[in-house]
């Protein structure tokens, strides 16, 4: 009997589409750099809650390289919203 997968839900793409944008606005608004860290914490947290039950599911090697490459991935992420906020600053 074949088991059902969970999809990937709209609704954390959401938020952590939700994230990138606060930081834009962290940048547009040209906020300290720190609030931009706290929303960097704060998906890290929200994308380690939100995939929990694979990360779980994982050796410990292969759950450092997913965790590493993750927060790697997501620092850039919102580094780079609150560069680009802070680039626009000007023009808006």
């Amino acid at each position: 009997m074949a088991t059902r997968r969970n999809s990937y839900k709209l609704s954390v793409a959401a938020t952590e589409l939700g994230f990138a944008i606060a930081t834009f606005g962290c940048g547009l608004f040209n906020a300290p750099i720190w609030v931009a860290g706290l929303a960097a914490a704060g998906m890290l947290a929200y994308w380690s809650v939100t995939r929990r039950v694979v990360l779980n599911r994982l050796r410990t090697a292969a759950w450092a390289t997913v965790s590493a490459v993750a927060s790697i991935t997501i620092i850039a992420i919102i580094a780079g919203s609150y560069w680009l906020g802070l680039a626009v600053e000007g023009t808006l």
